[in-house]
C-alpha cells in the first residue's frame, strides 16, 4: 500500500502523537510505503520551527525521522484543483505521481474533495477505523 500524509498529519504525529503517530507506526509495521516530497519536507520544517519553536536539534531529529521513514518522490505536475490554499495541490501532485492508495489529511480543503483521481482522502481516524 502507498500512502501520502499531508503536512498537518506529520506535524500532529511529531508534536502531539495520537492517531497520526499510531497511523505511522502501523504503516511501518505493515510494510506500507509512506511517501513525501521536498515541498512537504520543507513545509514540515517550517511549521515545526515557526509554530512550535523547534530547536535546530529537534528539527534535525524530525528530518532524520522523515528520511528514515518516508520514500521521497518529486512530482512533476502540480494540479490546480484547490483554489483557497493552492499549496494543498502539492499533496495531490504527490499522490497522483505515485498512484497512492490513500491521502491522509486533516485539511478541510483536501477532505472536501473526498477523493482525487480515485484516491480516497481520509482523516487519520477514518483511515485507522477502515483498517480494523
Amino acid at each position: 500500500m502507498k500512502i501520502v500524509l499531508d503536512t498537518n498529519v506529520l506535524v500532529s504525529a511529531i508534536v502531539f502523537g495520537g492517531k497520526p503517530k499510531e497511523l505511522i507506526i502501523r504503516a511501518i509495521e505493515s510494510g506500507t510505503i509512506l511517501y513525501i516530497s521536498t515541498f512537504i519536507e520543507d513545509e514540515l520544517q517550517r511549521v515545526l520551527k515557526e509554530k512550535f519553536s523547534f530547536s535546530e536539534e529537534r528539527l534535525s531529529e524530525a528530518g532524520r525521522f522523515v528520511a528514515d521513514t518516508f520514500t521521497k518522490i518529486e512530482p512533476k505536475d502540480v494540479p490546480k484543483i484547490i483554489k483557497r490554499d493552492i499549496s494543498d495541490n502539492n499533496i495531490l501532485a504527490l499522490a497522483k505521481a505515485i498512484q497512492a492508495d490513500f491521502i491522509i489529511s486533516g485539511d478541510n480543503d483536501l477532505l472536501e474533495l473526498v477523493s482525487y483521481q480515485k484516491i480516497p482522502i481520509l482523516t487519520p481516524d477514518k483511515f485507522l477505523e477502515s483498517r480494523n
